[in-house]
């Protein structure tokens, strides 16, 4: 039978995230012992139950956790006595049960056994299946019937109040506050019951959860009187530009038992005033902050003109005395000419909204084929075919640079093959698109067009979220014309297990924004500024939502890995040489840097592509290229058209 998932190696995004400086914030409440999914049993990618896969990441991200929901298993019944091994069993048939489903995996982040044993359940950090709403709502099940058949044993209720300690902790949620997901109002900890109209998790365990919520609480609040911590998820910027001047909301959370008031002069202090403010730091009267609330602070960092790393600090005070942690952290003052700020630009694409300027790549044009490897019927039609096999031992790689690096693991090598039609196809680049799930590791494969090698797909390095993602290669017209149809195989070159699920390849027409344009060709037009950052209402006056795309040619001295840097408060895509290298869904202010890629800039020209997703009130961007530690590169030239003869053939050759 013809395998339905290969692992494959291609060339990746990476979102680029920045929280507290310390990344870790110091939890008051220690992680409680979890069982991993790999030690109880549960299936692995690459599986599947009742024809349908494993897939732990299919709903998305799941964004800051805001609510934690309770739930009950309801069936099966809990074990009594208690009986570790019971549970794990169970836990299969419920995941069994749940991908069955078409949920992906198991719907709760986390699962209680009958010994008070915590069990990992979807990875945290991605959209359960278990409570609408399930965007940013932990799920926690106890497993038992607790509406009339059981009660939760003393192990397993503390375990839920440890667990869901450690989870208020670590993600600022204060149990009895009340939150709001998708127009629906409730506590942050509440029940199946209290979302929606069902019996979840049972007269018996619904009846404690006022209880837990009051112990959870204790449990938060039992270090010094006067403590605090900035939010888990702050935003700080890793870099600034020369001479500007940026705007930064600081969220700051009583964790402490005493209310702070303006009658006890607390207050937000920088300890380091050279170049941070902070408007009205002192709380003011009758303002208070009662335990486990969060209190937001105006800080304006003025970026000096000398470059170069400056130390940011800031602390709270009460009647003159520091109290909590001091936030600190090292931001990179650049100058102008490290970013680049001329472009080809085209657009703007009109769009109802930013999520569908931002979901359509308007030049790509609609699919010519669509191959489904989910699909028994497509992969039939498309001759769909994948050989090869597993095994032990060292993946050896050689740099681009020559170095050489070996990884352990068990690796896929073989083929995967298959047929794209060209019945409508027009002319003109194309653009062979591969929808994946999966995780950044060093993967490999080869594409070819019949017998002609393409392309190299590879990624590196890692990725703090996976999620779906499009990947895209560019196919240049001179290598498809005159043909019907093409026939694509893809060389896996010591792939590690698990690494890459493939599941979709479209083939789209009219690539214009893979392609070379030149000035006023095809309505790109130039704009230049030498501000260091694009401010995108001067580049585009007329249209306040939608997208645009913005080019540039970059003249690399020498072959090298290096970082793709993106600054824009809003969603962006970047392509280099026809791969896709970012896709940030934004979110972070106006900033640098907050968005990156490790992306191969070959010896010679280059050409970067941009998507921008134009909102109200999101204007500036920054893009430049930097080395692993953000420095800037030397000895790249930028150019909106290049004009030696080898610019010329690498445009002829890509177009």
């Amino acid at each position: 039978m013809v395998a339905r998932v290969i692992f494959l190696g291609l060339v990746c995004f990476s979102l680029f995230f920045f929280s507290i400086a310390l990344a870790s914030p110091v939890l008051r409440v220690p992680e409680p012992p979890i069982v991993s999914k790999n030690i109880w049993g549960s299936m692995c990618e690459g599986d599947f139950w009742q024809d349908h896969p494993y897939d732990p990441y299919s709903q998305g991200i799941m964004g800051d956790p805001v609510a934690i929901t309770i739930h009950h298993t309801y069936r099966p019944l809990g074990t009594n006595p208690p009986d570790p091994a019971q549970d794990r069993q169970k836990l299969i048939e419920i995941q069994r049960f749940h991908v069955g489903k078409g949920w992906g995996d198991i719907g709760y982040h986390f699962l209680i056994g009958s010994d008070g044993t915590i069990y990992e359940g979807r990875p945290l950090g991605y959209t359960g299946t278990h409570a609408p709403p399930n965007y940013g709502n932990i799920g926690v099940n106890v497993i038992g019937d607790f509406h009339e058949a059981e009660y939760p044993s003393n192990a397993q209720l503390e375990g839920l109040v440890r667990l869901l300690s450690w989870l208020c902790d670590k993600f600022d949620i204060d149990p009895t506050s009340k939150i709001t997901l998708f127009g629906q109002s409730n506590l942050a900890v509440a029940s199946h019951r209290d979302w929606n109209a069902t019996a979840c998790p049972g007269d018996r365990l619904y009846c404690l959860i006022p209880q837990i919520r009051e112990q959870v609480r204790a449990r938060l609040l039992s270090g010094p009187p006067y403590d605090a911590r900035f939010a888990v998820t702050q935003f700080l910027p890793p870099a600034i530009l020369a001479g500007h001047v940026y705007e930064l909301p600081l969220t700051v959370r009583n964790t402490g038992y005493v209310e702070w008031s303006y009658l006890n002069l607390v207050g937000l202090d920088v300890v380091t005033p050279e170049i941070v403010s902070v408007s009205e730091p002192m709380l003011k009267s009758p303002e208070t902050v009662s335990p486990l609330a969060n209190r937001q602070w105006k800080v304006t960092i003025k970026a000096p003109d000398s470059l170069g790393s400056n130390r940011i600090s800031l602390q709270m005070i009460e009647s003159n005395r520091r109290f909590g942690r001091e936030l600190a952290w090292n931001t990179l003052v650049l100058s102008a000419k490290d970013f680049i700020s001329s472009w080809l630009v085209a657009g703007p694409f009109p769009a109802e909204t930013p999520d569908k300027a931002y979901a359509k790549d308007f030049l790509a044009g609609e699919p010519l084929d669509l191959l489904d490897v989910m699909d028994t019927v497509s992969e039939a039609a498309h001759a769909y075919k994948v050989a090869g096999e597993y095994e032990s031992g060292e993946g050896n790689y050689r740099g681009e640079e020559g170095e050489r690096f070996s990884e352990s693991g068990r690796y896929f090598r073989g083929e995967e093959s298959f047929r794209l039609s060209l019945g409508k196809y027009r002319g003109g680049d194309l653009v062979l698109r591969k929808l994946i799930n999966a995780g950044v590791r060093d993967q490999e494969a080869e594409v070819y067009i019949g017998d002609r090698r393409l392309a190299f797909w590879r990624t590196r390095g890692s990725e703090r979220f996976r999620r779906w993602k499009e990947i895209d290669l560019i196919l240049p017209a001179y290598r498809v014309a005159g043909r019907k149809s093409l026939d694509i195989r893809l060389k896996v070159l010591g792939t590690k297990q698990w690494g890459c699920n493939s599941f979709r390849y479209a083939l789209l027409d009219k690539a214009e924004p893979l392609a070379a344009p030149k000035p006023n060709e095809k309505g790109w037009f130039a704009w230049k500024s030498d501000a260091g950052l694009t401010d995108l209402s001067s580049v585009i006056k007329t249209a306040e939502s939608g997208a645009v795309y913005l080019a540039v040619y970059i003249k690399a001295p020498r072959t090298a890995w290096v970082e793709l840097r993106t600054g824009y408060a809003g969603r962006l895509k970047a392509w280099l040489n026809g791969e896709q290298a970012i896709a940030s869904l934004g979110g972070f202010g106006n900033f640098p840097d907050t968005a990156k890629a490790e992306v191969l800039l070959k010896k010679g020209w280059n050409r970067l592509l941009l998507k921008v997703v134009l909102e109200p009130g999101k204007k500036d961007l920054y893009v430049r290229f930097c080395d692993r530690q953000g420095k800037p590169l030397e000895g790249l030239k930028f150019a909106l058209e290049p004009s030696d003869k080898s610019a010329e053939l690498w445009i002829a050759s890509n177009r």
